[in-house]
Formats: structure tokens, C-alpha cells, sequence
């Protein structure tokens, strides 16, 4: 039995750790040169910086970390909410160093997938899995871990009507500017007062001191900036952050990806939407994803995790 995942970003990823687990043949296909989609770390000058969230929200015990070799990699920042503020010691790229690390099967990165049907007209028939090269893989179940303006090309002959929908998917353009400072060149500057508040273009402004992420002596300041018209690339936005600091930085990084801040998961009627889309997909097809029902990191795990169990279930009869 062989499962396609198309999407080697953290869902993907956990997918395949999954079916991995269950000893399932898998092929992971990820159109990116490297793997972790938004998930991404920099290490310069003693700074350890992350391309997506510096916090996450942590409600109850990631358990899955300890299956990673992973128990010890987060500190916590405090109660928040029910739960608290937690960031990964090494950077959040770490997790995904971590899962790809303990996959064996197939993986194909810098390869697009065109087009996905259904090879004959009998249920749970076996899925032909296009790439843009024209080479067709034949899989029995496919798991597509993709944002969803993607899935909506890639899925749009098994399921039109829902396609369409994906097609209109939005996103917030976030740019995440990452400066790091020593507090002695800082001295001068009023940066407790700009982060108290931030120009109206800001998005969110704020400092750490994290040791572990953090050299001694020295603070990283974060500010998330949406693109406009005036600011219209990730440079733009580095500059003007840049601007607001009289103090030259050590280190300094402007990441952007277009689909790492999703909006349309937020609309009232998207669970019912994902119920319909759901419904119209061959039952070894599941869509899963930030996009679609994961709203934080430790749902993306979960849920591409569940889904691998559902297909494998699906497929064989098996209880998950």
C-alpha cells in the first residue's frame, strides 16, 4: 500500500511520521527546495531566529514530543490563558529537523503536483497523482497537506464545488522583521515606550530576552508588518522597522510567507466548509492542514498524525 502526501510542511511532515509509525508506504512530494514550509531558523551572531511565531500557546502536554526525542526542547514563558507561552529552545525548526529525521520513505522536494483523479470509478479506487512533469504515481490514498489556493488546482477534478471555494481563500500578508540589539547601543533609544506603542502600521511590536535565543547583554525585537501598496516587500518592511530604532542592529532578517497568517479559517461558516469539502473527497483523500482545521502548531501535529491513522483505517478496515 502506497500513500502520496503532497506537502512536506508540518502537517506533511507529521503525516508521514505517522505512517512511518504504522509501517506504511509512503511518497512525500514538496514543491519547496527544503522541507518545514513557514517553520523556519536562523542562527547568526549568537541569535537564534524564527521566519514564523517566536510563542506558541501550549494548552495540556505535547506528548508527541517525547516520540521525537524532543522532551526537553521547549521552555515556557509563562501562563497564558489556560494554558502558557512556550518557544523551542533551538528554534521551531528544530521540530521539523526532528521529524524529517526519522523518515525513511520517499521524499521528492522541488516537484509540483498538477493534478489528482481518481484512476477508475469504483470507490476507494486508487488515486493518479500528476506532477508537473507529466510523471503519473498511482497511489492508493492520498493525504494533501497543501494550502488551500493550491489544493483548490490540484484537487479540482475529484471536487469541483469545493475548489472553487479554496480558489477564494485568503491570507494576511505579514512580513516578520527580526532585529537584534545590544541594550548598551540601545540606551538612548525609547524602546519600551515604542513597543507600548507602536506606529499604526505595526501589526505587532515586541522584545525577548530568551537566553537560550538570545545572546547575554543583548535584546531581539520582533515586529510583524503587513504589506501594502507603500509597503510592498519584505525589504520595504524591514526598512521602516529599521527606521524606528536609532541604534544599528547585530543581526538583522525580514521573512515572509504569503500563507503562513490564513484569515478565511476564522469565518464563521469555514467548519461547515470543511465538512462539505470533506464529503466531496474519495474517502482515501483528506485535505488537512493549517489552512483547513489546525489552528496552532500542536493541532498541525495532531491533525496530520490523525489523519494518516483515518487513511491507513480507510484502506485496510482497520481500527485507527
Amino acid at each position: 500500500m502506497n500513500v502520496v502526501i503532497v506537502g512536506g510542511g508540518l502537517t506533511g511532515l507529521s503525516a508521514a511520521f505517522e505512517l512511518e509509525r504504522l509501517g506504511v508506504a509512503y511518497t512525500l512530494i514538496e514543491v519547496k527546495a527544503r522541507l518545514g514550509g513557514s517553520l523556519c531558523t536562523r542562527r547568526e551572531s549568537g541569535f537564534v531566529l524564527d521566519g514564523s511565531a517566536f510563542l506558541l500557546e501550549r494548552y495540556g502536554v505535547w506528548a508527541w514530543l517525547d516520540d521525537l526525542g524532543m522532551a526537553d526542547a521547549l521552555v515556557s514563558l509563562g501562563n497564558y490563558r489556560d494554558g502558557d507561552l512556550v518557544a523551542f529552545r533551538a528554534g521551531t525548526e528544530s521540530l521539523i529537523d526532528a521529524l524529517r529525521s526519522r523518515l525513511t520513505g520517499t521524499i521528492l522536494t522541488r516537484m509540483a503536483v498538477s493534478s489528482l483523479g481518481a484512476l477508475t470509478p469504483t470507490p476507494n479506487a486508487p488515486i493518479g497523482v500528476c506532477l508537473e512533469n507529466g510523471v503519473l504515481i498511482e497511489a492508493r490514498g492520498v493525504i494533501a497537506a497543501v494550502p488551500a489556493r493550491y489544493a483548490a488546482h490540484m484537487l479540482y477534478t475529484l471536487a469541483p464545488e469545493p475548489s472553487l471555494w479554496l480558489s477564494a481563500y485568503q491570507y494576511d500578508p505579514v512580513v516578520r522583521v527580526s532585529l537584534g540589539f545590544r541594550w548598551a547601543d540601545l540606551a538612548s533609544d525609547p524602546i519600551s515606550a515604542l513597543v507600548a506603542s507602536p506606529p499604526a502600521w505595526v501589526k505587532f511590536l515586541e522584545t525577548h530576552t530568551l537566553a537560550e535565543r538570545v545572546p547575554a547583554d543583548h535584546v531581539l525585537v520582533r515586529a510583524g508588518i503587513r504589506l501594502t501598496e507603500q509597503i510592498a516587500a519584505p525589504d520595504d518592511a524591514l526598512r521602516r522597522v529599521r527606521a524606528l530604532i536609532a541604534a544599528e542592529p547585530v543581526v538583522a532578517w525580514a521573512h515572509y510567507w504569503a500563507e503562513a497568517d490564513p484569515l478565511t479559517r476564522h469565518l464563521p461558516e469555514h467548519a461547515e466548509a470543511m465538512d462539505a469539502l470533506d464529503a466531496a473527497l474519495p474517502p482515501n483523500v483528506i485535505a488537512v492542514g493549517s489552512d483547513y482545521r489546525a489552528l496552532r502548531l500542536d493541532q498541525q501535529v495532531e491533525q496530520g498524525r490523525a489523519a494518516a491513522r483515518r487513511l491507513v483505517s480507510r484502506l485496510t478496515g482497520r481500527r485507527p
